[in-house]
Order: C-alpha cells, then sequence, then structure tokens
C-alpha cells in the first residue's frame, strides 16, 4: 500500500490538496488534511478529487460490469485509476489531470465538460454522475484498484470530442435537468422523477426506484434520507405509467422533445417527423460505433495470436453474424491500414467509413503480412 501511495502521479493530485473531504464508511464525511487518508485509508469509502474550485480529474461511474473495458474499445488512454467494488462489480474511472481545471475559468470549464459529456456517450457510463466524489482508491479491503501512473492534459481527450450535430450530448439527454437547485432533497426528487417516467411499466418499479435512489443519493456531501421521495415519486409512476408517451397529447414527444408552439397541425407534424428522423439516424450511429468496437476488439485479439482474418474467424470472435463483418469491412481496411500508428478513436473511423463497402478478406491478409508482430 505504501508504494502504491507513492506513485508519483497520485502524489502529485493528492498533495495539491491541504485538507480533502473523505466519506467514512459508516456514512459520515469530514474535511481533512490530506495526511489523514494516506495513514488510514481503510477508514474512507470515497474522496472527493473535484472540489468546488477546481476540477483535478474526469471520473466515469460504470454501472453496467459489460461497459468496464468499452473505454479501451473506443480507443481513450488508459485511465490513471480503476476502482471496481468487489460486492457488484460497479466502477470507477478516473483519469488524474496533470493540470487542475479552475472553475473561474469559464472557457476551461465548458472544454472540460464537453469531454466529460462526450466520454460518458460513447463508453456508456452513467449520464446523470456528478463527477466530484470517486470511491476511494487506496481503500483495497472495498475495493479492487488497477493502477496506471499517467496523468493526463485535456489536449489528449481532443479526439474524443463529440463535434457531430447529431451526436451533442446536451441536445439527447437529461444533463440539462440535473442542475442543481441547491436543495439535496428537490435535486434528489428531480432525477429519480426523470428515471421513474423510462421504467414506469416496469413490474419491479419500486425496486429499481430504491436502487437509483441509493446511487444518486450517493452523489450529496452528506447522504439525506430517501423513503418518503422515492414513495412519492412511486405513487405518481403508477397513476401516470399510461400517460408519460402520450405525444400527441401534450405535443411534446416521447422522446423528450421541447415543446413545439406556434404552428398549424400539419407543420407540427412535420416537424415531429424531422426530429424523430434525426434521433433515429443518432441512435443507428451509436449502433454501429458499438458494433465497430467489439469488431476491433476481436480484430486486435485475433492478430495477437496470428489468427488468419476470415470473416468466420472475426465473427466468431466479436460475437456476430459473418454478414454484419462484410457490412463493416470497410472499418476493418482502416484498422489494417492503422495497425502500426496510433487509432485515435473507434466513432472517428467509423463515421469515415462507409457501411456497406466490401473489400476482399485477401487484401486485409496481403497488408497484416508486412506487419508479422502488433504492437502492444
Amino acid at each position: 500500500m505504501r508504494d502504491f501511495q507513492q506513485q508519483n502521479q497520485l502524489n502529485k493530485t493528492l498533495n495539491r490538496f491541504n485538507k480533502i473531504r473523505l466519506y467514512h464508511n459508516y456514512g459520515y464525511m469530514n474535511i481533512l488534511p490530506v495526511k489523514y487518508l494516506k495513514k488510514n485509508p481503510h477508514k474512507y469509502k470515497q474522496v472527493q478529487l473535484n472540489t468546488d474550485t477546481h476540477f483535478n480529474a474526469i471520473i466515469m461511474d460504470i454501472d453496467d460490469e459489460d461497459l468496464l473495458t468499452e473505454w479501451n474499445a473506443v480507443g481513450l488512454p488508459t485511465p490513471s485509476i480503476q476502482t471496481l467494488n468487489k460486492d457488484n462489480d460497479k466502477a470507477h474511472l478516473v483519469w488524474l489531470l496533470n493540470i487542475p481545471v479552475s472553475k473561474r475559468n469559464r472557457k476551461a470549464v465548458k472544454y472540460y465538460k464537453t469531454i466529460v459529456d462526450s466520454i460518458k456517450l460513447l463508453i456508456g457510463a452513467d449520464k446523470a454522475y456528478q463527477n466530484h466524489q470517486t470511491k476511494n482508491f487506496l481503500n483495497n479491503e472495498l475495493y479492487r484498484i488497477t493502477y496506471n501512473d499517467l496523468g493526463y492534459d485535456l489536449e489528449d481527450f481532443k479526439n474524443f470530442i463529440i463535434k457531430e450535430e447529431k451526436y451533442k450530448v446536451s441536445q439527447h439527454t437529461d444533463l440539462a435537468e440535473y442542475e442543481s437547485t441547491g436543495s439535496r432533497h428537490i435535486d434528489l426528487f428531480n432525477q429519480l422523477r426523470l428515471y421513474g417516467y423510462k421504467v414506469a411499466k416496469h413490474s419491479n418499479l419500486l425496486e429499481k426506484l430504491q436502487k437509483r435512489a441509493e446511487l444518486l443519493n450517493e452523489q450529496f456531501d452528506e447522504p439525506i434520507k430517501q423513503k418518503a421521495i422515492i414513495k412519492s415519486v412511486l405513487a405518481f409512476c403508477e397513476e401516470n405509467k399510461n400517460n408519460f408517451k402520450a405525444a400527441h397529447k401534450y405535443r411534446t414527444g416521447a422522446m423528450k422533445f421541447k415543446k413545439i408552439t406556434n404552428m398549424s397541425p400539419i407543420n407540427y407534424i412535420k416537424e415531429v417527423s424531422r426530429r424523430q428522423s434525426k434521433s433515429a439516424t443518432r441512435t443507428k450511429d451509436i449502433k454501429r460505433i458499438k458494433t465497430a468496437a467489439k469488431i476491433k476488439v476481436a480484430f486486435e485479439l485475433l492478430l495477437r495470436h496470428k489468427t488468419k482474418l476470415t470473416y468466420s474467424n472475426i465473427a466468431k470472435q466479436a460475437k456476430v453474424s459473418p454478414r454484419t463483418v462484410k457490412r463493416y469491412s470497410k472499418i476493418i481496411k482502416i484498422l489494417v491500414q492503422k495497425v502500426d500508428g496510433v487509432i485515435s478513436s473507434i466513432r472517428v473511423i467509423v463515421l469515415e467509413a462507409e457501411e456497406r463497402s466490401i473489400y476482399p478478406l485477401k487484401y486485409w491478409n496481403a497488408v497484416l503480412f508486412r506487419y508479422p508482430e502488433v504492437p502492444t
């Protein structure tokens, strides 16, 4: 543990703090000198890396264990810290920043938040996570920790910023609705009800609301009693579960379009159709990114094992159909061309490739013949 604490980049980050907010295993929190964290790491469950004045890290909350390696599939830099809960396999990914981002610098904060929002979308992280505290990466009694002694600059993530209009996170998620009101109870209620609308017809609605409330409650410096809030949201969702998607009645779309006003019925229908088409295109592109990510991982595994590239081999390794591999053959061609270089983002590759361009497998193997060993 002492050797772990002496890692260069971790020390640099922790030494920025005179005092740091620590969350005890028993539920309460204190602001204490950082030496207490280093001396007694097993007393604390979470630490707050991002403060009221600075962002010291990019923090992602991964609730689905199938997405734990998605950062690698999309080509992101290796996280400085990966902290996995031993009980439920939920994890936090942390990229430490070489230079903290001051919250007084509006331009830098906007750039930082754009990167954070883009990464959330690319790797399937929790979009509602507040990106302040993280699991205590020094507590190996509660967590399994993987540490990579690297710090990053914001520029290291610029290739992952989603610039295309159809990908802009703020236009297609509820992030804007998660702005703090200053009241923990109201914030929890607002976030929980928005989630409740989505799962209102699920048979295990109460269980899902309880689990979601527990996760949301972790964002607060001092957790609050949530029983009454859960009960209120549950009652409203059960009473209105058949009304949440009544777009024709309320003129607000099932996909959370903003209200469309001052339009004739004909123009209103056209506008809804246009927005639905735009949303469908985005959904299709995200599906392509996920499929291409599977193929990229399969491609790299076959190369490492020096296995011949065939439609069936790639399909079997990626767990997709050979027909799908054929549709993504131009993407594989781009991977082949970059096998001796750096692949910055699978999203970039997908966007520059035409989905149905077909290239024969003999072309790939002929090119790869020049690279008997693939760099690791």
